[in-house]
C-alpha cells in the first residue's frame, strides 16, 4: 500500500477530533476464534439436532449470534440453553484461541490519548469475559456490550446503543471497528462512523494497528503499533 493511500482514511474525516470513543468488535478483530467456534457450534448440532453443523452450513452464518442460531441451524433448545452450551463448549479450547498481536498496543495508545474504548459483540458475557482474560485485553475493556444484556444482537443497533451510553458519548462522537456486515449493518442503524477491517465502510484498514492512523493520530503515537 503506498503512503498516499495510508494517508486517505485520515483525511476524511474533517472532524476526527470529535471522536471520543472507540467500540470494538470483538471476534475476527481483538481475537479471531473462527476454528473455535466452528467446533463448538459443530458440536451443538450433535447435542441439540441429532448431527454436526458441517462446515459449509456455519462459514457463512459466523458472528451472527446465538438467537438466529438456533432457527438457523434447527436446533431443539431455547436461545438461553444454547449459550449455556458455548460457553462450557468454548472455554475448552481458549487454548487455540489467536490473539491479534496489534490489540493490546492500540487499546493501551487509545486510552493513553483519553479515548474510551468498549467492547460491541454478539457473545455472552461471561465468555466475553473468558476469552479477554485470555487475550490479556480485559484491563482496557471493562465496558462491554454483550449479546445477554439486549434485546437483539448485530446487526440490530441495540449493542451499540448499550456501548455509546456506559460509555457516556454521543453516535456522533464515537467510531466503531469491525470486520462484518453485522458489525457494519450495527453501526449504520446507530448512527455511528464506521471502520471497516478489510470490509468497506466509512473508512477501510487493512490491519487493526491502521485504526490509529485512520483516526488521524500520527504514527509515531501509537507505540507498538
Amino acid at each position: 500500500m503506498s503512503a498516499r493511500k495510508r494517508r486517505a482514511p485520515a483525511a476524511r474525516w474533517a472532524t476526527v477530533r470529535r471522536v471520543r470513543a472507540v467500540l470494538f468488535d470483538m471476534d475476527g478483530v481483538l481475537v479471531r476464534s473462527e476454528e473455535v467456534w466452528f467446533r463448538v457450534v459443530e458440536a451443538a448440532g450433535v447435542r441439540f439436532r441429532g448431527r454436526a453443523v458441517t462446515r459449509d452450513e456455519f462459514f457463512p452464518t459466523f458472528g451472527q449470534g446465538t438467537a438466529a442460531d438456533v432457527p438457523v441451524f434447527g436446533f431443539a433448545c431455547t436461545t438461553r440453553e444454547l449459550d449455556a452450551f458455548y460457553v462450557d463448549e468454548f472455554v475448552k479450547h481458549l487454548g487455540s484461541m489467536w490473539v491479534n498481536p496489534e490489540a493490546a498496543p492500540l487499546l493501551e495508545a487509545l486510552v493513553a490519548r483519553g479515548l474510551r474504548v468498549g467492547v460491541v459483540t454478539n457473545t455472552v458475557a461471561p465468555l466475553t469475559a473468558a476469552i479477554l482474560e485470555r487475550a490479556a485485553l480485559a484491563r482496557w475493556l471493562p465496558v462491554r456490550a454483550t449479546a445477554d444484556r439486549v434485546p437483539r444482537a448485530k446487526p440490530a443497533p441495540d449493542l451499540v446503543h448499550l456501548g455509546l451510553s456506559e460509555l457516556g458519548v454521543a453516535p456522533g462522537d464515537a467510531v466503531m471497528v469491525g470486520d462484518s456486515r453485522f458489525d457494519r449493518e450495527a453501526a449504520g442503524a446507530a448512527g455511528v462512523r464506521f471502520i471497516g477491517l478489510g470490509l468497506d465502510g466509512d473508512v477501510r484498514v487493512g490491519r487493526l494497528a491502521d485504526v490509529w492512523t485512520a483516526l488521524g493520530f500520527g504514527v509515531r503515537q501509537a507505540t507498538g503499533v
